[in-house]
């Protein structure tokens, strides 16, 4: 049907106004086409005056269906698509003379969106962004190349649009048109919300002073590589919005799948019952000892741990499983200042609640000392020579003339190997701090190279073993950049002339009742012994080295090979004594 009257219409006389029109210059034809654009609009907003054409004119609704041929404009995609439904239902529309509901509901749509966007706002867009939709639809053609199907059949155009608005009553042309400029409007909403998206995310992100991640762990390739080989719990202790899940995922992008982080938010942690035994933190512990039983090889807690108890807890657990534990506290420029962590929490908390936190973080942030942690591979190395040594001990005859320098209960007989006993990490302790008790804790904590140093990997060189009645030890010979690390000491420098560094030690095994501090103090007494002139008495010439006795139950193993092995500089955090205890002085025995 709708091919018959295609050519029936074809074929009817073109009448003088055409031909006028096709005289016209293209420039006259562009304003003759906008007033007829108007008058479309007219006709589609006026369901009076689009009447009045089609009865004096029937030739022009039946040239209506001409608009098919301009569907041909390759920018025309609505001519396109609405082609195949005037195929099916041409003739319908036009008998029941759908005019009025057009006027009424799609000719409003029509000639308030899909006119201006094309004549005004789409060609806008079309020069920015937009350009390739706008491009299959009608603003381009209409605007550029419309001039030479306009030039041949201008009024076919006008009839073909009236058919195409009649026929939008069914279906076809509608969702087009009005999908149209809703389309467009959405290309450029979407590229205006894209434009701002990395401007948004760049705000959004945190931007923390420099040297916030100026951590060892994190930028020296030497300490990396160890970590990986090794086991390691860092601890984040810190108030809230101080940074430290900041700093968690900086240590998860850097390890990748060797990291594992456990958030207190994700167990449901809180801190108006920040007791250990919480349900909160026996679900964290239990995820932690997951993870630390399955032998991943960094763990990092992301919680404040602003209490002793806490961080003695995690303590114990990374001591458990054979991990270093590492203490750390974001180091962003504002992790200590009220004002700003009560804008920066997630927790909703004011400026009073945070320094009820503050208080207990100071109290308890300070270890018990600083010093190089053993990895647990080098551990088990000195554990096994430190047995060797004392095996060899008890069955050498001039050890055993020597037993009545330890101190036994009845008639026993002193096993030396069931003598020393150790608890603890093997260390060499830098400074003993007393959760910062002790005279310039807080100093040497806050100096510049134990903030630079803190996380490191580094190698110690121990050049001997010892053994008195009270502690067996092994003597760490210290590098120059390691004792940039070690403190002044007064004690150690007072009425000797040893150089700086001479008590560094690691304690294998204390005598019941006998404090850890005490190996230090049996090493520099050896030491003076030897400044003295005291060679002491050569015994044996064993694998390792040759034993001296220096007497009062003193003995040397002098290391023919120094025996070197990986640590890192940390701390120690553990339970605090109750003041009581601590007052009482361990009984020893000072040569």
């Amino acid at each position: 049907m709708a091919e018959q009257e295609v050519e029936q219409i074809q074929k009817l006389p073109v009448s003088e106004e055409e031909r006028q029109e096709d005289e016209q210059p293209e420039s006259q034809l562009e304003k003759a086409t906008e007033p007829e654009s108007e008058s479309e609009k007219a006709a589609e907003t006026e369901s009076e005056k689009p009447a009045e054409p089609e009865s004096e004119k029937p030739a022009e609704p039946e040239s209506e269906k001409p608009a098919e041929p301009e569907s041909e404009k390759p920018a025309e995609p609505e001519s396109e698509k609405p082609a195949e439904p005037e195929s099916e239902k041409p003739a319908e529309p036009e008998s029941e003379k759908p005019a009025e509901p057009v006027s009424e509901k799609p000719a409003e749509p029509e000639s308030e969106k899909p006119a201006e966007p094309e004549s005004e706002k789409p060609a806008e867009p079309e020069s920015e962004k937009p350009a390739e939709p706008e491009s299959e639809k009608p603003a381009e053609p209409e605007s550029e190349k419309p001039a030479e199907p306009e030039l041949e059949k201008p009024v076919e155009k006008e009839a073909g649009k009236q058919v195409a608005l009649q026929q939008s009553v069914e279906e076809p042309t509608e969702p087009p048109t009005e999908k149209q400029p809703e389309e467009s409007e959405n290309l450029g909403s979407a590229a205006q919300k894209q434009q701002p998206k990395p401007e948004e995310e760049a705000a959004a992100a945190p931007s923390p002073a420099p040297g916030s991640l100026s951590f060892p762990f994190l930028e020296e390739e030497s300490t990396e590589v160890a970590l990986r080989e090794s086991r390691t719990l860092c601890i984040l202790l810190g108030l809230p919005g101080a940074g430290k899940t900041y700093l968690a995922t900086a240590i998860r992008d850097r390890y990748q799948d060797l990291c594992s982080v456990i958030s207190a938010d994700d167990h449901g942690v809180k801190l108006e019952s920040y007791e250990t035994t919480s349900d909160g933190h026996t679900s964290l512990d239990a995820a932690l000892v997951s993870c630390c039983a399955s032998g991943t090889a960094v763990v990092v807690v992301d919680d404040t741990n602003h209490t002793n108890e806490r961080l003695a807890r995690l303590g114990e657990l990374a001591e458990e499983y054979r991990y270093f534990a590492l203490f750390l506290e974001p180091r962003t420029d504002w992790c200590r200042d009220m004002e700003r962590l009560s804008g920066k929490t997630s927790r909703g908390l004011d400026k009073s609640q945070i320094q009820v936190l503050k208080v207990s973080l100071e109290d308890a942030y300070l270890p018990f000392y600083f010093g190089w942690f053993l990895r647990h591979t080098f551990q088990d190395e000195l554990e096994g020579v430190a047995k060797g040594f004392l095996k060899t001990l008890d069955s050498l005859e001039a050890f055993k003339k020597h037993l009545s320098d330890f101190p036994r209960e009845g008639e026993d007989v002193v096993k030396v190997e069931q003598y020393f006993q150790h608890t603890g990490p093997l260390h060499c302790t830098t400074k003993f701090c007393d959760y910062g008790k002790a005279a310039g804790a807080k100093e040497y904590a806050k100096s510049q190279v134990v903030q630079q140093s803190y996380g490191s990997m580094t190698e110690l060189k121990l050049q001997a073993l010892f053994l008195t009645p009270r502690t067996l030890g092994a003597r760490v010979a210290l590098t120059q950049e390691q004792l940039q690390l070690w403190p002044s000491d007064p004690k150690e420098e007072a009425g000797s002339n040893l150089p700086p560094g001479s008590r560094a030690h690691i304690t294998l095994g204390c005598a019941q009742g006998v404090e850890p501090v005490q190996t230090g103090v049996d090493l520099l007494q050896i030491l003076q012994l030897q400044q003295q002139g005291q060679e002491g008495e050569k015994v044996e010439d064993l694998e390792l080295g040759p034993l001296s006795y220096y007497g009062n139950g003193i003995w040397v193993l002098s290391l023919r090979e120094p025996i070197i092995g990986p640590a890192l500089f940390s701390s120690f955090h553990g339970h605090k004594k109750p003041e009581e205890v601590r007052k009482k002085k361990p009984k020893c025995t000072i040569l």
